[in-house]
C-alpha cells in the first residue's frame, strides 16, 4: 500500500504541474491581442523565417503542442504549404526548451516554488476584476504558481525512501547504447501518455535531481520525450486532409531522425556538459542545468541539420501517408451480371443497394473536392485528382450496369409497385452519374485556376468549405433514404432549404464583396461558379430522394 500511494502522489504532482502549465500557456494565448493562427500564417515566408516564428511563438504560450496542432488546422485549410510549415515546425522543437530552463530555475538560488503561493494570492484581486485582460493575467499567474508546486510534489516524492530502489528495480540503470535506447523509449512512452512534453521533462529533471536515475538516463528520457511530443499532431492529423498528414508526419520524422542521431553521442554529451556546469553548485543543480543546456542543444542543431534536408522530409512524408486504391474498395459485383436473378423485387433491392454504393463513391469525393481546395502542394494535388478520376469512372461503371439490371428488369411482367419501383430507380441511377460529374469538374476547375496564379482568399475558401459540407450532409441523407423503407421527405427538405440558403446569403455576400473591390475578378467568378455547381449538386442528391418517395408510394 505504501508504493501504491507513493506512486499517486507522483501522479497527483504530475497532474498539479500540468494543469498549471496549460492554465499558463491558456491564458497566454486569450490575452494576446492577436491570434496567433493568424501571426503562424501570415509569417512563414521561408524556412528560417518560419523557424523563429514557431521559436518566438512556442516560447510566448508555452506549448509546442499547441502550436503543431495549430499548425496543422492551417495546413489543413490551405493556409500554409507544407514546405512552410516545416521552419515553424522546427522553431517549436526549440521554444519548447524554454520550459525546461524555467524550471531548471526553481534549483538554483532563488526558488521560484517558495514564492508559487505569494504569486497566487496576488492573483486573488486580479481574478475578481470584471475586464478579461486582469482575469486572464490572474490565470497566468496561478498557472505559473501551479506548475512550481507541482514540481515541489514531484521532487518530495522522488526523495521518498526507497523511491531510488522500486525505480532501479524496474528500469536497471545501466551504461551504454542498450540502456540510453531504453531510458529513450521509456521517455516517448511517458510523453505519449500525458500527451505533454514539459510535464514529462519536469517529471524526469525531478527524478534526476532527486538521484533516481543518473544524467546519462535523463539526457535519453529527454530525448524520448521529444518523440512522443509528435503523437499530440499526428492524432489531430487523423481527420484532417492529406497535407495535414503528411506535416504531423514530418514532425515525427524530425524528431525520431535527430533523437537517433543524437542518443550515440549522450556519454559524450553528459561529460561535457557535467564539466561546464560544475561551478554551478551542488550536483543536482549541476545536472538540472546540463539536462537544459542538453535540450536546448539537441533542437537547435537538430533545426540546423533537418532544415538542410526539407525537400528530403517532405519527399518521405509522402510515403508515410497511405492513400486508399480507389479500385480496392466499394466492389460492385452485384451489377455485372444484369437479370442474373429472376425474381423482379430480390433485382430491385439489389439495384437500390448498389445506389447506395455509388453514393458511398460520391462521399468519398466530395471530401476529396474539400481536402483539394486546401491543398497547395502540386504533387499532392495531382494524387487527390487522379483519385477523384478514378472515382468519376466507378460512377460512369455503375450508372451503365445499373442501367443494363433495370432494362433486363423492366422487361419481366412487374406489379404496378414493381412498375414504379423501375421508374424512380431509373430516375436516380443518372443523377447520382451526374453529381460525379460535377464533382471532378469542379476539381479540374480549382486545380486549373490554381496553375493560372488565381487564389481564394480565405473567406472564399471558408463559404465554399460550408458549402461543401452541406452537400456532403445532403449525401447522409439521401444515403439514410436509400435503407429506409419509407423516405423521410422533411430531413431531405431541411437539407435542401439548408443549401439554397446559404447559396442565397453567400451571392448576396459576394456581389457586395465585389462591389467594394475586395475579390480579385478571376478569384471572384470561380467562386461564383463553384458555388452554383455546389447548389446544383444539392438539387439533383435532393431529386434522389424524391424520385425513390415516388416509388415507394405508387
Amino acid at each position: 500500500m505504501i508504493w501504491v500511494h507513493w506512486l499517486l502522489s507522483i501522479v497527483g504532482g504530475l497532474g498539479v504541474f500540468l494543469f498549471g502549465m496549460r492554465t499558463l500557456s491558456d491564458a497566454i494565448r486569450r490575452v494576446s491581442a492577436t491570434s496567433f493562427r493568424e501571426f503562424l500564417s501570415s509569417i512563414t515566408q521561408s524556412t528560417w523565417v518560419g523557424t523563429v516564428t514557431g521559436l518566438f511563438v512556442t516560447s510566448l504560450i508555452q506549448s509546442s503542442s499547441a502550436v503543431t496542432v495549430t499548425l496543422v488546422s492551417l495546413v489543413n485549410a490551405g493556409l500554409l504549404t507544407i514546405r512552410e510549415s516545416v521552419g515553424v515546425l522546427l522553431g517549436a522543437n526549440i521554444g519548447t526548451t524554454i520550459t525546461t530552463w524555467l524550471i531548471v530555475l526553481s534549483l538554483g538560488g532563488f526558488s521560484l516554488s517558495d514564492m508559487a503561493l505569494p504569486i497566487a494570492g496576488l492573483a486573488l484581486p486580479l481574478m475578481l476584476m470584471e475586464r478579461r485582460v486582469p482575469r486572464q493575467v490572474a490565470n497566468m499567474m496561478i498557472g505559473f504558481a501551479l506548475l512550481f508546486i507541482g514540481l515541489n510534489l514531484l521532487k518530495g516524492q522522488m526523495e521518498v525512501v526507497g523511491a531510488q530502489d522500486l525505480f532501479t528495480a524496474i528500469f536497471p540503470e545501466g551504461t551504454g547504447i542498450g540502456s540510453n535506447l531504453l531510458f529513450m523509449v521509456i521517455g516517448a512512452t511517458l510523453t505519449a501518455l500525458i500527451q505533454s512534453s514539459s510535464a514529462a521533462t519536469a517529471l524526469t529533471l525531478a527524478a534526476m535531481v532527486s538521484g533516481v536515475m543518473g544524467l546519462e538516463s535523463a539526457l535519453a528520457m529527454v530525448l524520448g520525450e521529444n518523440i512522443g511530443t509528435t503523437l499530440t499532431a499526428n492524432l489531430a492529423a487523423v481527420v484532417g486532409n492529406r497535407a495535414s498528414k503528411r506535416v504531423a508526419r514530418i514532425h515525427f520524422l524530425i524528431n525520431m531522425l535527430g533523437s537517433c542521431w543524437m542518443v550515440w553521442l549522450i556519454p559524450f554529451m553528459a561529460s561535457v556538459l557535467s564539466s561546464t556546469f560544475a561551478a554551478m553548485g551542488t550536483p543536482d543543480v549541476v545536472n538540472g542545468y546540463a539536462l537544459a543546456m542538453f535540450h536546448t542543444l539537441f533542437n537547435v542543431f537538430n533545426a540546423l541539420i533537418m532544415g538542410l534536408f526539407m525537400e528530403t522530409l517532405v519527399r518521405w512524408s509522402k510515403r508515410l501517408v497511405w492513400v486508399e486504391d480507389a479500385d480496392s474498395e466499394l466492389p460492385f459485383s452485384t451489377v455485372s451480371i444484369p437479370g442474373r436473378i429472376v425474381d423482379a423485387r430480390f433485382n430491385l433491392d439489389e439495384i437500390q443497394s448498389d445506389l447506395r454504393r455509388s453514393g458511398g463513391v460520391l462521399r468519398r469525393m466530395i471530401l476529396a473536392l474539400e481536402e483539394l481546395l486546401g491543398i497547395m502542394e502540386p504533387e499532392d494535388r495531382a494524387d487527390v485528382l487522379a483519385q477523384l478520376s478514378k472515382w468519376e469512372e466507378k460512377t460512369d461503371r455503375i450508372e451503365q450496369a445499373i442501367g443494363a439490371k433495370i432494362s433486363a428488369v423492366a422487361q419481366m411482367e412487374l406489379s404496378p409497385e414493381l412498375s414504379a419501383r423501375v421508374s424512380s430507380l431509373s430516375a436516380i441511377n443518372p443523377d447520382l452519374e451526374r453529381v460525379g460529374d460535377m464533382l471532378l469538374n469542379m476539381a479540374w476547375q480549382l486545380d486549373a485556376k490554381e496553375r493560372e496564379g488565381v487564389y481564394f482568399l480565405p473567406k472564399q475558401r471558408g463559404s465554399v468549405l460550408l458549402m461543401i459540407g452541406l452537400v456532403r450532409e445532403a449525401l447522409q441523407v439521401m444515403d439514410v433514404q436509400l435503407k429506409a423503407s419509407l423516405v423521410d421527405l422533411d430531413a431531405v427538405a431541411e437539407v435542401e432549404g439548408k443549401i439554397n440558403a446559404l447559396r442565397d446569403k453567400l451571392r448576396e455576400r459576394h456581389l457586395k464583396d465585389v462591389d467594394r473591390g475586395k475579390y480579385p475578378a478571376s478569384s471572384g467568378v470561380l467562386y461564383n461558379e463553384l458555388i452554383t455547381a455546389l447548389e446544383e449538386c444539392g438539387d439533383r442528391i435532393a431529386h434522389v430522394s424524391a424520385s425513390l418517395a415516388e416509388g415507394q408510394q405508387s
